[in-house]
């Protein structure tokens, strides 16, 4: 099966009204770095990694002289990268007077969780989301959406990741550079399970994992983690939400608050999938007849039934219609087209 992430790549999600402050794509060994930064009510930055095997990080967060700092500082290629780190500096700091910085009132939780899908882009996102979560008693946070290459995500390597990141920059860039994704606890967990866990309910054979010691470090001694599944897509969300609250007081305020933070996880998985399908519509430029192709080849259909489907012949089934849709998708064959726009959520 050809990877979906391989054929398009999902980009910074803009609101209508955002600027792209400045954009940059390095090449370092073997892997490629891209930079987007953007102004979408406040400074965001997108920070992706391409490795040499086509997997691909992305993190996204707020970008202001602090966090900036320490996402340079942090980075394993820093040195390399030196440059565009102080031209990131100098466009957040020109843009300053621009970004919104005051906090979204949320009085009711789960009101504030319905209304995410309203926002445009990651920017209001992002801050809507940090808003959330320290109502619900946690001070740092991460939303993992992660793709495997299978239909189900307790099988197949990771091959997309993307991070909003309201933690300290410093976290997800030692989390990524050390490779920590492989053998992370949490993701383990989510890969088959969709219940609300504690970091005192995930299995760790280790007393020195990382786990304890790093995340520990970075704000998360107690934690919570809430994964959600889409099934049939190979995509999994995962909501990390800790705080540093002495004893078992830390733990219990955020167990306490488990149902809001599971549907929490949900509402972002569910606007991540929307936008890649959106973005795939526009990429694609699928007509309605090729996507109804697709389904009816999905639900078991063969070529006589598109045939009859669009009264023509076989013959321009298989000479005509089936190699306009490979086309536009980058398939060889269109088993391998329904499977990417099956992916893309183009089909649902």
């Amino acid at each position: 099966m050809k990877n979906p992430g391989t054929t398009m790549e999902f980009r910074f999600t803009e609101a209508p009204s955002s600027r792209i402050l400045h954009e940059a794509s390095y090449r370092v060994f073997d892997e490629r770095v891209d930079f987007c930064l953007a102004l979408d009510k406040i400074c965001v930055l997108v920070r992706r990694l391409v490795r040499q095997d086509g997997a691909t990080f992305s993190q996204v967060l707020e970008a202001e002289s602090e966090s900036l700092f320490e996402l340079a500082t942090a980075d394993l290629y820093e040195q390399r990268l030196e440059s565009c780190y102080s031209i990131l500096s100098r466009k957040c700091e020109a843009a300053a007077a621009d970004a919104d910085r005051s906090t979204p009132q949320v009085i009711d939780p789960g009101d504030a969780i319905d209304s995410l899908n309203g926002c445009v882009g990651e920017g209001e996102l992002l801050a809507r989301v940090r808003a959330i979560v320290h109502r619900l008693g946690a001070t740092q946070f991460t939303y993992q959406w992660l793709r495997f290459d299978g239909v189900s995500p307790t099988s197949g390597d990771l091959v997309e990741a993307r991070y909003l990141v309201g933690c300290r920059p410093a976290w997800m860039q030692q989390y990524i550079a050390r490779l920590w994704y492989m053998n992370d606890p949490y993701v383990t967990y989510a890969r088959t399970n969709i219940a609300p866990a504690l970091k005192s309910h995930v299995a760790v054979h280790r007393a020195d994992h990382w786990l304890y010691a790093e995340a520990q470090a970075h704000g998360f001694s107690n934690t919570l983690v809430a994964p959600v599944h889409h099934h049939g897509h190979g995509m999994i969300g995962l909501l990390q939400v800790g705080n540093d609250i002495g004893g078992i007081d830390g733990e219990r305020l955020l167990w306490g608050h488990r149902r809001h933070f599971r549907a929490l996880s949900s509402e972002l998985l569910d606007w991540y999938t929307e936008q890649v399908r959106r973005q795939a519509v526009s990429e694609f430029q699928l007509t309605e007849s090729e996507t109804g192709v697709l389904r009816t080849l999905r639900d078991g259909g063969q070529a006589k039934h598109i045939a009859d489907q669009l009264s023509v012949s076989i013959h321009t089934v298989y000479k005509s219609v089936f190699p306009s849709i490979n086309k536009k998708l980058g398939a060889g064959r269109i088993t391998e087209a329904v499977q990417i726009a099956g992916g893309y959520g183009l089909l649902d």
